[in-house]
């Protein structure tokens, strides 16, 4: 008599482990922070971060000494009537935060504006005129 058992439910163990134990947030695997889209064109910077689940008053953005630093925190707060049904539960809070270096020289950070929507946050700031720096030779005495 062979035992079938012994092949099968050491496979059977692993994958339901792994399964499991996947990171099922989109912030997990990236260890809390969020995707992210840049574009630039002359008249302005666009970014895009990819954060699914949220709110907008989840999501705050403040600007300080030239750095832009965008973060969220969700707390999912639920009342669990059937405690033993659940296996695993994982969604209970997530946050993020992504900093980003944009001087005051270059971006008119009064000008900035936030959108969200689908689980996307775009921030366009808008560039300042640049004006032509002027080259100028130094003569070696």
């Amino acid at each position: 008599m062979v035992k079938r058992n012994s092949e099968i439910k050491p496979f059977y163990s692993n994958f339901l482990d792994d399964f499991l134990n996947t990171g099922l947030s989109a912030f997990e695997d990236r260890r809390g922070v969020p995707a992210l889209n840049v574009k630039e064109d002359e008249k302005e910077l666009a970014l895009e971060l990819r954060v699914p689940g949220m709110k907008k008053e989840d999501i705050h953005l403040d600007y300080k000494d030239g750095i832009l630093t965008i973060s969220g925190e969700k707390n999912e707060e639920k009342e669990e009537k059937d405690r033993d049904k659940y296996l695993r539960r994982e969604f209970t809070s997530y946050s993020f935060h992504r900093s980003f270096e944009l001087p005051e020289e270059r971006y008119d950070v009064a000008k900035a504006q936030a959108a969200y929507k689908d689980g996307i946050l775009e921030v366009t700031l808008p560039k300042k005129e640049q004006k032509d720096k002027v080259s100028r030779q130094i003569e070696v005495k």
